[in-house]
């Protein structure tokens, strides 16, 4: 049964107006303050200490669903899988009931849905039922959009919804520089339609969604900053976050796309030997968090360890649309027993092989 009781709403809201609303670590405070309550708290405190004290068995539940609606794209992004073509795995839209379907069993202990990972969500129109179900549901909403293909009723679909947060992806201040990676993105469109949405957020009164203007910091753009912190400014966007790009999980030329990609006057980078540093938890000690807190779900029902790892071969389950799921079968199955060994020190056996296995978290533990 979906949990909708919170803590005294008077009390509640007076800590959330402490808050600040527009950092990213204050975002997910307030995501386990306001849509929190007695059960969700205490699964999150065992899941924490699962992790610390390395646990292969859990009893916790994920706190966090990163569910994603459909893996098409309307862009073709270089450094992106489904951009390039390499997504080994069958393209899907993700029905609401199917959505439920997965959502539902896990909703009591959810803080957070993020609905995008490989494409772009807002071609499924049924994406804005999936908010409005997770809202309804006390859990908490994030969206990523490349922004370019938005009709006037998909802003008001959004507003509608009752999304809480809104992430669009913007890299670069003129057309030449973002479509060098957002190949066949249209940057006037974005921004019309960023600037439109904000005005009718405005109009309504609303504080939600949060919109995060995300630029991603490449070698070809990062001239482009100051810029972008000026029109961010005069948009009115409630955050500007640079972010390192990103490498494929699988790519095995690390060498050659950094080479192109990686920016030159951004310190942290060329520093790495070409490692992965974005994604997971690169530097932070410790278990990888992703196989103690979120379930990535894909369009097909595969389950895949965490948000980077996209072919269907590399699946830690396959859940059927048509047959009861339950929670904690799955996150305690082989797979995931068989990743956490690799962190505990300590081993099961007979356990298969992950892909976790050759994950720099791991050799960094």
């Amino acid at each position: 049964m979906v949990e909708t009781q919170v803590a005294d709403v008077g009390v509640v809201q007076r800590f959330l107006r402490k808050v600040p609303q527009y950092t990213r670590n204050a975002r997910h405070l307030r995501s386990v303050v306001q849509h929190g309550g007695a059960r969700k708290w205490a699964n999150l405190v065992r899941a924490e200490a699962e992790r610390k004290l390395r646990h292969t068995t859990v009893r916790s539940h994920p706190y966090l669903l990163i569910i994603d609606p459909c893996n098409y794209c309307n862009l073709r992004c270089p450094l992106c899988p489904t951009g390039f073509n390499d997504l080994g795995r069958v393209q899907a839209m993700l029905s609401f009931e199917h959505f439920r379907h997965y959502f539902d069993p896990m909703a009591a202990y959810l803080f957070e849905v993020y609905l995008h990972n490989w494409g772009e969500s807002l071609l499924n129109k049924e994406v804005y039922r999936m908010i409005e179900h997770a809202q309804r549901s006390n859990v908490g909403t994030n969206l990523s959009s490349n922004f370019v293909e938005v009709s006037s009723m998909d802003l008001d679909s959004i507003l509608d919804s009752g999304l809480e947060y809104l992430v669009i992806s913007l890299d670069g201040t003129t057309q030449e520089v973002y479509s060098k990676y957002r190949v066949r993105g249209n940057l006037e469109k974005v921004v019309t339609n960023l600037s439109e949405l904000l005005r009718r957020r405005r109009a309504r009164g609303l504080r939600y969604p949060v919109v995060e203007w995300q630029y991603i910091v490449m070698k070809h753009n990062e001239h482009q900053v100051p810029e972008a912190q000026r029109l961010a400014k005069q948009l009115g966007v409630d955050l500007l976050r640079f972010i390192p790009v990103g490498l494929p999980y699988e790519s095995t030329n690390r060498k050659a796309l950094a080479e192109e990609w990686f920016p030159l006057t951004v310190t942290g980078r060329m520093e790495t030997n070409h490692e992965e540093q974005q994604f997971g938890q690169a530097g932070k000690p410790g278990p990888c968090f992703y196989l103690y807190r979120s379930m990535v779900i894909n369009p097909d029902g595969g389950v895949s360890p965490c948000c980077i790892v996209y072919k269907q071969k590399r699946d830690f389950a396959a859940l059927s649309s048509d047959q009861p799921f339950n929670v904690l079968e799955v996150w305690n199955n082989e797979m995931y027993r068989s990743a956490r060994t690799l962190f505990a020190g300590k081993h099961e056996r007979p356990l298969p092989s992950t892909v976790c296995h050759g994950c720099d978290i791991f050799s960094r533990d």
